[in-house]
């Protein structure tokens, strides 16, 4: 794991002993230990870097044509900082690869300047816990970032933090004041920030994050420090800044190229035809590109190789309607698939694998179901649209070895929860929903939570 991906329970180990007072703190001898880690974990909650981990790597040969675009060029080039600030805001439609596009530059920036500059990054995640999907754990994220990478910024918060005599929890305006102070008095090296999904918080909580950014980089542009910012998020909801440079990942032609890319590597037998019409009628969504491969990869595993084409003509172009053709294509299941998305949609955290298998079946022998059992109805049963990543210390894509206990339910994408909740999709899907399902959705849970204690209360007094 990484320095950015302790969580406050690794902050115990060994390594993260090491890391906090050998090496991030070397020169600081006299600095406790256990003060160093009251102080940090004040800022630390477990799912800090989940998100960043979680999204998909570039495929191969794609992605790095952002490094040559003018849009990059221009802003790097200290000589046109008048015209943006320091802000480069890299907007897409939903499904577009936005974020995939930035844990590539993240990952670019990392090995070719992160050791002649303060490289920070967070990544909102709508599909998270409370704190990653507000300006209060970016704000967190940013200063327990900085404070990794800077002794003399660590021994000034620090003395802050004493003056707190115990109480931790930090005000998203001492934050704030913190890092403009950093960026425009203190840092000894450039500051660059990307962050990555503003449109994954509410929207009175993106304009509270635009409008500080853009602040950010007006004052230090004005103290002629050294910040630059990248941000990324959908067209909506429209958030305009004074001064930025612009890129629409859509209507970029290397883009389209990247997704040829993929549709030619990735897309199994070789049908010519095939990709060039996947590649027409993408539209820039590089989401859509990667469900109808599955499905055509899906045919062409079972011999159905002819039906490939009526396949894709089946296949409607919004991401939308594709979903609504993925639930309704066999409904044998569709009670069960409802329920498990009420689950993942609506629970108050993130459930294991185990946990949704429990609350969706109904009660049985449990030595029946192995871990890898359990996976695969989940897949079946949410047609593809729930997945399972492994859990918040960020670890790489689960294996089928990895435990089950460790492995939590979400949705592939963003947009699939959007789609959930427009055009009362929901209702469609379960009309005993009535007009208030989330309220419907909420009584259930509650009934197949209390169900469960009684009976494990009944058990108890069995025994």
């Amino acid at each position: 794991m990484d320095e950015h991906g302790m969580s406050s329970n690794t902050f115990e180990s060994t390594t993260a002993r090491n890391a906090l007072v050998g090496n991030q703190f070397s020169g600081h001898t006299n600095i406790s230990f256990h003060g160093a880690l009251a102080c940090l974990r004040s800022l630390a909650f477990h799912e800090i870097n989940a998100r960043r981990h979680d999204i998909a790597n570039a495929h191969p040969e794609t992605c790095d044509w952002l490094f040559d675009t003018p849009e990059f060029r221009q802003w790097m080039d200290p000589a046109s900082l008048r015209d943006h600030n320091g802000v480069f805001w890299i907007k897409g439609k939903p499904g577009a690869g936005k974020s995939t596009l930035m844990k590539h530059a993240y990952r670019h920036c990392q090995s070719t300047m992160s050791s002649n500059c303060h490289l920070i990054a967070y990544f909102f995640n709508a599909r998270g816990e409370a704190l990653e999907k507000t300006p209060l754990g970016m704000l967190r994220s940013i200063v327990y970032q900085l404070l990794q990478s800077d002794n003399a910024l660590y021994q000034h918060f620090r003395s802050d933090f004493m003056t707190q005599q115990g109480n931790r929890q930090w005000r998203q305006s001492e934050l704030q004041e913190f890092i403009s102070w950093a960026a425009t008095h203190h840092l000894s090296k450039p500051f660059l920030l990307l962050v990555d999904a503003l449109d994954e918080c509410n929207e009175a909580d993106v304009r509270q994050v635009v409008e500080f950014l853009e602040s950010l980089s007006i004052h230090a542009y004005c103290a002629k420090t050294r910040l630059r910012i990248c941000l990324s998020s959908r067209h909506y909801p429209s958030i305009t800044i004074g001064k930025s440079v612009t890129l629409t990942v859509e209507d970029s032609l290397c883009h389209t190229e990247d997704i040829c890319k993929y549709i030619n590597i990735s897309l199994r037998g070789g049908n010519t035809s095939i990709q060039d019409e996947i590649r027409r009628r993408a539209n820039g969504i590089f989401l859509w590109v990667v469900l109808v491969v599955s499905m055509l990869n899906k045919a062409y595993d079972e011999g159905q190789i002819e039906a490939m084409q009526a396949t894709l003509e089946r296949v409607p172009d919004d991401l939308d309607k594709m979903f609504s053709a993925i639930l309704t294509k066999e409904v044998t299941t569709l009670s069960e698939t409802v329920n498990m998305f009420q689950w993942v949609l609506l629970s108050m955290r993130r459930l294991t694998s185990e946990e949704l298998f429990a609350a969706v079946m109904e009660p049985g022998p449990s030595t029946l179901h192995t871990s890898e059992s359990i996976q695969r109805r989940i897949t079946t049963s949410s047609k593809g649209l729930i997945e399972l990543r492994v859990d918040r210390y960020g670890f790489e894509l689960v294996s089928g070895s990895k435990p089950s206990s460790d492995l939590y339910a979400q949705f592939i994408h963003l947009s699939v929860r959007d789609f959930l909740f427009r055009y009362k999709t929901l209702q469609k899907l379960d009309a005993a929903l009535g007009p208030n399902p989330t309220t419907t959705i909420h009584g259930r849970l509650w009934a197949r939570c209390w169900f469960s204690i009684n009976n494990a209360v009944v058990g108890i007094a069995l025994h």
